[in-house]
């Protein structure tokens, strides 16, 4: 019989890890008091906060979601890192990020990115490990705007320019005639 704090948890975990889930999974086990303090301020500087999950519960939750493989993922010790709101777009690949660069900062071997969650799928290890090396959503965004965009800049650019010659010479030649005249 499941007791009240069980029930707490589990509750919990149903209203976080929904169908719209987006997550990077990491073994934070092995960091000391103050690195972990001081990742946990790195991820709330970016709406992001890090969660020491019961992976049992959390990959049977994800698993009703339809989350396949979530278990695998969840083995071992297990923290989540998840957006704090609903303002963060691409929170896996911003906790990625975050987290590489902070081992890099604080060469650190710790934590450990085991996998993630993200668009309805669960990264693996190996997947989850280029997370950082991807644009974000408002990157990506900007980027087919922009080559949207280019070609008819470059037309705008292109017409402006022969019209501005001709502009040019008319004047030219009105100024010419005046002269003579």
């Amino acid at each position: 019989m499941p007791n009240i704090l069980n029930e707490a948890i589990h509750a919990e975990y149903e209203s976080v890890f929904t169908e719209e889930l987006d997550a990077l999974v990491v073994q934070p086990v092995g960091m000391s008091v103050e690195d972990v303090n001081d990742l946990r301020s790195k991820l709330r500087e970016a709406d992001l906060e890090m969660r020491v999950v019961k992976n049992s519960l959390v990959a049977r939750i994800l698993g009703q979601h339809g989350f396949d493989g979530a278990s695998a993922v969840l083995a071992g010790p297990s923290a989540m890192i998840l957006a704090k709101g609903e303002g963060v777009d691409g929170a896996a690949i911003m906790a990625a990020k975050v987290v590489t660069k902070w081992r890099k900062e604080n060469k650190a071997e710790l934590p450990t990115i085991k996998g993630g969650i993200m668009e309805h799928r669960v990264l693996g290890e190996s997947e989850a490990a280029v997370l950082e090396k991807m644009p974000g959503k408002a990157e990506l965004q900007a980027t087919i705007v922009a080559q949207i965009l280019a070609p008819g800049r470059k037309l705008a650019a292109q017409l402006t320019s022969v019209g501005g010659k001709l502009a040019s010479q008319i004047k030219t030649h009105i100024e010419n005639q005046e002269k003579a005249g």
